[in-house]
């Protein structure tokens, strides 16, 4: 649904949540809220709440088997502009090879999917959705995806 804008300069939120799977919900309300109370159109506010689901889950499932619960953290910052929303998610846990999953072809999905292999389209949606997806990997330091579209 269309809806008018009330943004005329830019607005930076920020979350910060353990990396445990029952916190997943208030990461898309966030992003959520953040989208309704800017008048951002319902595709795009859906795109980003799955976007953010996504990313946030793959930390929690990943980024942290060896630390205590206590130090294992999703940070989520969205910045809406005038015609732009930049998303990062960013955890400090032990990272990835974004090489082997972020440029998948179109064999690899058909092959996970014919398998019926579970997980591994996370970063392939992400990056269909937005307009320029961004990955900085430095193990136990930050680990960080960007999530950039116009709007």
């Amino acid at each position: 649904m269309k809806r008018e804008r009330r943004l005329k300069n830019s607005k930076l939120f920020f979350i910060s949540f353990p990396a445990r799977k029952r916190y997943l919900q208030i990461a898309r309300e966030f992003v959520r809220t953040i989208c309704a109370l800017h008048g951002l159109d319902d595709e795009v506010a859906e795109d980003f709440v799955y976007i953010v689901g996504e990313g946030a889950s793959n930390v929690v499932k990943h980024a942290y088997p060896d630390l205590e619960a206590e130090n294992a953290v999703v940070e989520i910052s969205l910045k809406v502009e005038p015609h732009l929303l930049t998303m990062a998610i960013r955890d400090y846990g032990r990272g990835f090879d974004e090489k082997k999953y972020h440029k998948l072809d179109f064999e690899d999905i058909k092959s996970k999917v014919k398998n019926r292999h579970k997980g591994g389209l996370g970063l392939f949606m992400i990056d269909r959705l937005a307009d320029t997806l961004t990955i900085s990997i430095d193990p136990y330091h930050k680990n960080e995806l960007i999530i950039v579209k116009k709007i």
